[in-house]
């Protein structure tokens, strides 16, 4: 499993790795040697040979995997300045590493070159200018509070000046690994090379913005060292849960899903919520919204059924419209309502949320004014015990729990684990690096997608795909998993064939049935 931890979390695993036998300086060998075979997948030319590097290397472990990078790179032709920053290594492992590298010269007898950039900043300055590639490796998972004002202005000549390829070990110099705190002047490479597990810190916003491209790199510790961890990604084995389509099956066992969804004003989000609900697999679902919307939807999308609604003079459902919802519950076996896209927000429509919340004895996805309506008086979930998940993106998890923007980014996966062991409620925290978290604690972060999802409608198929596959019984959180990785996927084979910026949401639910055809080879 991929996991992601804080700084304390890792040092954990690090010595139950020790405990097993693997020890500390095997793993400074093993991230040293991981380090260089993916250097060698993104340097130009796939080859070190003839190019420059400058290794920036701090007094801890970090420092330690650098000077075994450092002499992996002169070995293979590449030329290399090891320079210590700050002092000569006091760790055990990087001391070991350092004698003998940097003072005996390796197998070869070659020591590395290197300089003290405290009695040297010029010589430092021009070795930098003159280089390919710069490697900080200075701090790791070691760093808290602020740059020493020497070092800061070493990283601000480098992240101002050098044109190179620009790659940190294990954590960006002057980010927290756990907080994600960022000093004034922090390393800003172009690519993170996370060692053993993703630190949590990187995940956090902004500083996920500021820390390039994330690549986790196995440093040989096995799983059962990760004692403890704040959240694992979700991975491929997600797809595992797709269900499977007997021969001898018919629609309904494959579901029945009610999509409460749509008004005048946004016929679009019941479209989509629909469609993407029926792409990905659910036997029968039935839309229920205003008649208006029901008539324009059918025309595009006449696999669905519909149960049309009255609207008020503004094209919202009517005060008639929650006992008709509550009618339809009472009559027909749901194995799931989604609820909230494009409805609005009016009183009557917070009638008919307020009656699927407490009346319903399926799971319920509550996304969009759903969500709106249901920050206004929260409590009403307390009448009612079956699985919910909720899709907010930031802005409107901020109104359900009263706590700024800012301050959710900044710890996206410990806000949302609260809220869902508060409330008992699967949470699907939407935006870059999707959180989804369970009612007992644990939380997964996907990392497939890209901006081209960053437009309206998204988060309407989004919930139809969690809807469908809860519908064709996927568990909850599962189902979630499930639709959000697929979700990202589908953006990601979209992306290679157009931009970004000309992906729509009705692509991804039209796509996705290729996508996953796809998966199956």
């Amino acid at each position: 499993m991929k996991y992601i931890v804080t700084a304390s979390q890792m040092k954990k695993a690090e010595q139950n790795a020790d405990r097993k036998g693997i020890t500390f300086s095997a793993l400074m060998d093993n991230a040293g040697a991981a380090c260089y075979k993916q250097l060698l997948k993104i340097i130009d030319g796939g080859d070190v040979k003839g190019k420059a590097f400058v290794v920036l290397c701090g007094r801890g472990n970090n420092g330690g995997d650098g000077i075994v990078l450092s002499q992996k790179i002169k070995e293979n032709g590449g030329m290399v300045l090891c320079i210590f920053v700050t002092d000569l290594p006091n760790s055990a492992c990087a001391r070991e590493n350092y004698s003998k590298y940097c003072v005996h010269g390796g197998s070869e007898g070659n020591a590395l070159d290197t300089a003290l950039y405290t009695h040297r900043e010029d010589a430092v300055k021009q070795a930098l200018t003159n280089c390919d590639v710069v490697i900080d490796c200075v701090f790791g998972t070691g760093f808290i509070g602020e740059l020493e004002p020497r070092l800061g202005a070493l990283f601000r000549f480098i992240n101002m000046n050098f044109e190179g390829l620009k790659i940190s070990v294990d954590v960006p110099s002057g980010i927290n690994a756990t907080t994600g705190e960022a000093a004034e002047r922090a390393f800003l490479p172009d690519v993170t090379f996370m060692l053993g597990a993703a630190k949590k810190g990187l995940f956090s916003h902004p500083t996920f913005d500021n820390c390039g491209d994330l690549v986790l790199l196995d440093i040989g510790i096995p799983d059962e060292c990760y004692e403890e961890y704040e959240a694992v990604f979700i991975d491929e084995s997600i797809l595992k849960q797709v269900p499977e389509r007997k021969k001898s099956s018919h629609k309904g066992n494959y579901g029945k899903l009610l999509n409460i969804a749509g008004s005048e004003q946004c016929i679009g989000a019941a479209l989509l919520s629909t469609k993407a609900a029926l792409k990905c697999g659910a036997g029968l679902v039935t839309l229920a919204s205003v008649r208006e919307v029901c008539r324009a939807v059918a025309c595009a999308v006449p696999e669905a059924m519909y149960l049309p609604l009255y609207a008020d003079a503004e094209g919202f459902a009517d005060g008639e419209s929650a006992e008709t919802v509550k009618d339809k519950l009472a009559g027909s076996a749901f194995n799931a309502v989604a609820l909230g896209c494009g409805l609005g927000i009016t009183q009557h429509v917070w009638e008919m949320v307020e009656v699927v919340l407490k009346n319903c004895n399926c799971p319920v996805i509550l996304d969009a004014d759903g969500i709106y309506l249901l920050s206004l008086n929260i409590n009403v979930l307390e009448e009612n015990d079956k699985h919910r998940v909720i899709t907010p993106h930031p802005l409107e998890f901020s109104r359900l729990t009263g706590t700024s923007v800012q301050e959710l980014q900044a710890d996206r996966i410990r806000h949302a684990r609260d809220f869902s062991q508060k409330w008992n409620t699967v949470t699907v925290l939407k935006g870059v690096n999707t959180v989804v978290a369970a009612p007992d604690g644990k939380v997964f972060v996907n990392i497939t997608g890209n901006p081209g999802l960053a437009k309206g409608g998204s988060g309407d198929v989004l919930t139809g795909m969690i809807a469908s596959f809860i519908t064709q019984g996927v568990r909850p959180t599962e189902a979630a998993m499930l639709a959000v990785y697929l979700h990202g996927l589908t953006a990601d084979y979209l992306a290679e064939s157009i931009a970004l910026s000309g992906i729509m949401a009705g692509d991804i639910a039209e796509i996705l049935p290729v996508v996953m055809k796809s998966l199956e080879r």
